[in-house]
């Protein structure tokens, strides 16, 4: 069992790398690299989500369930299901003993006992959810376990929405074109029936080859948001966004097919910078009023023509753009319009 210094040294660790934006995939990997020996675990998941549908979007992990992950997702998106993601407000553990089809159908098979799960959320939404895992053989997630983890959530909230600030900022680097849009259709249990090319271009370039399972891993997304129409809590569509490993944005959408009742298509398509514009803005933890001003400064209008629309001062516009240029890292009105210009999507 970890020390009370243990877990503060890990806390100043995991601080410390997350105080600077990086690349999302490898900061996953080296958080989870310091919090293993600490917290006690070895299979583990840790999806990023849009925080306008809290979808999950790009997941990576370490655990042996993928053959099931498809049915993971969608019992993740059950309104009745214990533990279900969108409706955790903070660290929760779940053992067997309270049941649920997650527990029953898709993890106890594999040997998992105990499950802490983190949601990463704030104001804006969830930007993302740590799943820590430990084996039925193994003691089950203390109250110190989860008390850390508790503490270390907004840490790790913060990281994880500025390395979406990071990715959006970064510019596409694609070897080949965007693909076009593409469509796969799912049954009620997440089985693909048909696909088109575009589709699974799009998925190839979801993670990298690189990550474990990466073939499986990219599907979550399509999965994900099939789920959310699949689960029984009344919703017609879903849709998120995100961003390729290579720097492409897609938006991605389910609806229900008829006359074809439990059949759901998936569209998967480039983003254009007005579908993005707004996870952005989220993602550089600009306030209400300053995504108002930074999104009429988009439309190319100067400081009085804000004033005069916002009904404010010159004077409480200026001080608006100022906050704006420190969280994204700017310091004049033509280098935040190309810093947010969405690298990545369509015009």
């Amino acid at each position: 069992m970890a020390t009370d210094r243990a877990r503060e040294r890990c806390r100043e660790r995991v601080e410390s790398l997350t105080r600077r934006p990086a690349d999302p995939f490898e900061l996953r990997f080296r958080i989870i690299e310091l919090l293993r020996p600490v917290v006690g675990f070895e299979r583990w998941c840790w999806p990023m989500c849009d925080p306008g549908s809290e979808l999950g979007t790009t997941g990576i992990g370490e655990h042996d369930y993928w053959s099931a992950l498809p049915r993971l997702l969608l019992l993740d998106q059950r309104p009745q299901e214990p533990n279900a993601l969108p409706s955790l407000p903070g660290p929760r553990a779940l053992g067997p003993r309270p049941g649920g089809l997650r527990f029953l159908d898709v993890l106890g098979p594999v040997g998992i006992g105990d499950e802490l799960r983190v949601p990463l959320r704030d104001r804006h939404g969830l930007w993302g959810c740590l799943d820590l895992m430990r084996s039925s053989d193994e003691r089950p997630f203390s109250e110190t376990d989860r008390e850390f983890l508790d503490e270390l959530a907004p840490t790790l909230c913060a990281a994880t929405r500025r390395s979406a600030a990071a990715l959006a900022a970064a510019p596409a680097h694609e070897a080949e074109p965007i693909p076009p849009a593409g469509v796969l259709v799912v049954d009620s249990d997440l089985t693909v029936r048909a696909s088109t090319p575009g589709a699974r271009a799009w998925l190839a370039r979801m993670v990298p080859p690189s990550v474990p399972f990466a073939d499986i891993a990219a599907s979550a997304v399509a999965f994900n948001v099939a789920s959310r129409v699949l689960a029984g809590a009344g919703v017609r569509a879903a849709r998120a966004r995100v961003r390729t490993f290579a720097g492409a944005w897609a938006v991605v959408e389910a609806d229900r097919l008829d006359p074809m009742e439990g059949t759901v298509a998936v569209t998967i398509r480039p983003a254009a910078a007005r579908d993005v514009l707004d996870l952005r803005l989220l993602a550089y933890d600009l306030t209400d009023r300053e995504r108002e001003v930074a999104t009429i400064v988009l439309e190319g209008s100067d400081i009085r023509a804000i004033s005069e629309r916002l009904v404010v001062s010159p004077h409480t516009v200026n001080d608006h753009l100022k906050s704006i240029y420190a969280k994204v890292g700017t310091r004049t009105r033509k280098e935040l319009v190309a810093t947010l210009a969405a690298p990545g999507a369509a015009g």
